[in-house]
């Protein structure tokens, strides 16, 4: 079973007993999460695979002066976690001093965020599992498709404690859900996914006929040449070009002019576009502390196109005289004023993508990423899709995709993680720079 939250407090105070014990002047921080985590996979139209397990996570980190090493381990009982602090004792003591080192923080108050919890996930055994799986299923085997997919559940605690003070306890539930479709001539796919903190919203069935449907509209695609598009991205692949822009976005690489935003202000992109992360928003239900135990709290990162904020951390904020931001996790790309639908009538000649298979930087300093489109590419023509073409490989900045945005669904999906959500997006002069064979 896993722990609850009064024996995860006294194994994280116990490990900073041990510590303080062998090293009394070390600074030690503890971080510890305890959960169920299940899943069930499947694959041709059948589960493959199905498992659970009570799994433990922890990691201790000591500080001796500027030099600190951390350790983990998944045994939480006296012993083990008593020998896990005596290694990591002696690996700080030959560490080499780090300058950048920050101390352990103190107490933080924090307040529970509800959202991230569902009792209904914690709830749920095989049985209920399996019940998803069975109505995933039968769209699939109605239409005479291929279909492949991964339920996962987690529930659990996450802690985090220091020898200064700091103790944080926090209950928190996940679910992912991805149903993929082929048809029988191996030239159509599709894709539907479900993220969320709680089971409310999602609809197994729903997902499969997604998937399926783009799967069969997909199939035979023509013959469509590469070059720069209007493209109408669906969430699942605006999602992918507004993570890459956050990850971009640190204050220290842009005061050590290694970034994209190194020397730049004013609106660098489309006056729709606005992105922010709110522990609060309940569509993005965040923990209400980083991974050091630092509280969080709402933060904007571009307003109507403008720069509002770049990630900063500890020892960055102290040597530039600012406050530390960021370390949120997920974000929010506000949606716009349009139904999905009429970002595709407003295009004369484009395509339509579902989502992206991976984005790797080309050249982060200039936001130029590369990636692959997957499970359903379109051509729009005069306003409708003409049909399915191939897949591509695209080469863009994603400074200049957000630049040349000029529409965003109204809707918003959480296509990404449970953390994240984003609308349909439209942008021009998209570079589908070559084909991909790719289905």
């Amino acid at each position: 079973m896993p722990l609850s939250a009064k024996q995860l407090k006294e194994a994280m105070q116990q490990v900073l007993s041990f510590a303080r014990a062998l090293e009394p002047k070390a600074q030690v921080f503890v971080a510890l999460d305890s959960a169920n985590q299940a899943h069930v996979r499947f694959s041709r139209n059948e589960v493959t695979t199905s498992g659970e397990v009570d799994q433990g996570h922890l990691a201790v980190t000591v500080m001796l002066g500027q030099r600190a090493a951390t350790s983990t381990s998944n045994q939480t009982d006296a012993a083990s976690m008593k020998a896990l602090v005596e290694r990591t004792v002696r690996l700080a003591r030959l560490a080499p001093e780090d300058p950048e080192l920050m101390p352990v923080l103190g107490a933080e108050k924090v307040t529970t965020n509800e959202a991230a919890f569902d009792s209904a996930i914690e709830r749920l055994d095989a049985k209920g599992r399996a019940e998803i799986i069975r109505e995933a299923l039968g769209p699939g085997r109605e239409r005479q498709l291929a279909t492949a997919g991964f339920f996962a559940t987690w529930s659990g605690l996450i802690g985090k404690a220091s020898s200064a003070g700091l103790l944080h306890v926090h209950p928190a539930t996940a679910t992912q859900f991805s149903v993929t479709a082929r048809t029988a001539s191996g030239t159509g796919s599709g894709r539907g996914q479900f993220h969320g903190r709680r089971l409310t919203g999602l609809e197994p069935r729903a997902v499969a006929e997604r998937a399926c449907a783009t799967a069969k509209a997909s199939e035979g695609p023509r013959r469509l040449d590469p070059g720069r598009y209007t493209v109408v991205l669906e969430p699942a692949a605006s999602a992918s070009l507004a993570q890459a822009l956050l990850d971009s976005m640190d204050r220290r690489a842009a005061d050590e002019g290694r970034s994209f935003f190194a020397g730049k202000s004013g609106p660098l992109f489309s006056e729709l576009v606005s992105l922010s992360s709110d522990p609060r928003n309940p569509r993005t239900p965040m923990l209400p502390f980083d991974g050091e135990g630092r509280a969080l709290s709402a933060q904007a990162w571009v307003t109507k196109g403008a720069v509002s904020g770049l990630a900063t951390s500890r020892y960055w904020a102290k040597k530039s005289g600012t406050q530390p931001v960021g370390g949120h996790g997920g974000f929010e790309l506000a949606g716009g004023s349009v139904d999905r639908a009429a970002l595709i009538a407003g295009v004369k000649r484009g395509v339509l993508i579902s989502r992206f298979w991976y984005t790797n930087w080309v050249e982060a300093q200039n936001l130029l990423l590369t990636g692959l489109t997957r499970d359903g590419t379109f051509l729009i023509e005069n306003g409708e899709i003409a049909g399915p073409v191939n897949n591509f490989r695209f080469n863009q900045s994603v400074a200049e995709a957000f630049a040349k945005c000029d529409a965003l669904s109204k809707d918003v999906e959480a296509a990404h993680d449970a953390e994240t959500v984003t609308p349909a997006l439209r942008t021009h002069e998209f570079l589908l720079a070559s084909v991909s064979e790719a289905v």
